[in-house]
């Protein structure tokens, strides 16, 4: 993303987008110029490179500073002193009593203070304000060619309006799983559907032919839709945005921006959303709309062919298919030095409270890992965990952001949803103060609750026990032998253990009383 105030848009008829850079021949070069600029300045002080781009600027500010910007987080700064700058100012501090009001008091404080560092006064001097960021050394660049600068630009825009967002509806066709793993992984606030808009809207070519096959293979003979989430052909996506929360989160904001680089890597899709716009009119809500033929996204044969800049100790092929072969080491590069690839593969997800929940004992249960999505009305759910036992299954998610609004729906969907889900609410990250008293909701605070999850899961267990026991009583199954193993003829039976070891032990003590009484 790039910081708000280098956003560049246009607003017309209540719709807002923004100003996307052009593959053409002036900012193609303009690009090259500044990646230059910036590998020229390896070894020269970061400020010397701020002073050159200012020169550019003249041009265009806003845009030639959002390229400059994504550039310099391609870039290492580090300090360089013969010493640490802040003992270096101790130091002279000391040696002057604190002030030195002549040229001569100066020289005399300086020389002792390097005396007393060991260094010479020259380097003394280069020292005390060596970590001053404009005085830092520029070490290392991390290159890349004018047209992926200029891709990344682009998509940097897209992603700092919707940082503003309300809201955002996304259709998507073909394998929506992988942009709704990455919802997930970021805990954002969504919702997922099926509807026959959606299908429409997505096939902007053939919608007409794309809505009969769609219908004749969503049904089974009988005319029933099928319920299954994994078979559809397109699905509608629709996430709170940032500028819906009580108070805007950085980080929701980040996580939610991320998903657009995702979405890109998708085919068959469109997105519109609504953005919260201030001007000199106040407040409005302006539409954002976008799909997958957005060409300014897509690097053309001829922008990628366009050359890049040279510099000592780096070869630049002209060549796309040599280019296409060394940008996977560039994208090793970037990740040595930390700096975030918009095009690259899904970071690692932050799921501490995953873990933690992981590594818990609910006793017999087993915690695992598996994402399903289950029908919820004409509406999905996909919890984080389901927890097993003897052919039991109850499903489980950690909700991190939420409004009183998303989980009022939420739990209404959880209403619809067949399945048992048991929500677990951090209240930290909480955007807004309210209390839902329902038994699928747990709130939490630090530490996740292990004892409630447990108390949900023992009613669960009582209410298959007693299922069990009455299915078992009116079942036939032997137990002769000489060795029962009650726990495969339970797992053969699909019951709890424990309902079969009562049920047997009362046939045995029945057959027991039977033989004392033929005795008698």
């Amino acid at each position: 993303m790039l910081t708000s105030d280098l956003l560049v848009t246009r607003i017309s008829g209540g719709k807002i987008k923004p100003v996307y850079a052009a593959f053409d021949s002036e900012n193609l070069e303009l690009s090259r110029l500044l990646i230059e600029t910036f590998e020229q300045h390896i070894g020269k002080t970061y400020g010397d490179l701020l002073a050159e781009l200012d020169g550019y600027e003249e041009m265009n500010y806003r845009f030639i500073r959002g390229l400059s910007q994504l550039l310099g987080r391609r870039t290492v700064i580090e300090t360089d002193a013969a010493v640490d700058p802040s003992l270096a100012r101790e130091t002279v501090f000391e040696a002057c009593g604190g002030m030195a009001l002549s040229p001569a008091e100066k020289k005399e404080a300086l020389q002792k203070a390097a005396k007393k560092l060991s260094i010479s006064v020259k380097e003394l001097e280069k020292a005390l304000w060596a970590d001053l960021e404009e005085n830092q050394i520029v070490k290392s660049f991390v290159p890349l060619s004018p047209a992926e600068l200029l891709k990344q630009y682009n998509i940097s825009l897209t992603q700092t309006l919707l940082f503003k967002a309300v809201d955002l509806d996304i259709w998507i066709k073909g394998d929506f799983q992988k942009i709704l793993w990455k919802i997930l992984r970021s805990g954002l606030m969504y919702s997922l559907e099926d509807t026959e808009e959606g299908r429409d809207k997505i096939d902007r070519e053939s919608h007409r032919d794309t809505e009969r096959n769609e219908e004749s293979k969503g049904k089974t003979k009988e005319g029933k839709t099928k319920e299954k989430f994994d078979e559809l052909k397109a699905v509608h996506l629709h996430l709170d945005g940032p500028a819906s929360l009580f108070r805007i989160s950085e980080r929701y904001g980040n996580s939610f921006a991320k998903i657009f680089p995702a979405l890109l890597r998708s085919k068959g899709w469109r997105l519109k959303s609504g953005i919260l716009y201030k001007g000199y009119q106040g407040k409005r809500v302006l539409d954002f709309t976008l799909d997958d033929s957005e060409k300014l996204f897509k690097i053309t044969p001829e922008a990628a062919m366009y050359p890049e800049t040279t510099s000592t100790g780096i070869q630049i092929k002209e060549e796309k298919g040599i280019y296409e072969a060394e940008k996977e080491t560039r994208k090793e590069a970037v990740k040595d030095i930390g700096i975030e690839e918009i095009d690259a593969e899904e970071e690692a997800y932050d799921s501490t409270l995953e873990q933690i929940f992981g590594s818990l004992s609910l006793g017999s249960w087993k915690i695992k890992r598996e994402p399903t999505i289950l029908k919820a009305g004409k509406y999905a759910f996909v919890p984080d965990f389901s927890l097993q036992r003897d052919g039991m299954r109850v499903y489980l998610e950690i909700v991190g952001f939420w409004t009183p609004e998303y989980l009022e729906n939420k739990i209404e969907k959880l209403k619809q949803v067949k399945e048992p889900v048991i929500l677990l609410i951090d209240r930290k990250l909480k955007c807004s103060e309210k209390d839902f008293p329902s038994q699928e909701v747990i709130f939490f605070d630090k530490k996740i609750p292990a004892n409630e999850v447990m108390q949900i899961l023992r009613k669960y267990e009582e209410k298959k026990f007693s299922e069990d026991r009455t299915r078992l009583e009116d079942m036939e199954f032997s137990i002769s032998g000489e060795l029962i193993n009650l726990e495969e003829i339970a797992s053969e039976k699909g019951v709890m253990p424990d309902a079969l070891k009562e049920v047997v032990a009362d046939r045995l003590a029945k057959a027991e009383e039977l033989e004392k009484a033929g005795r008698l």
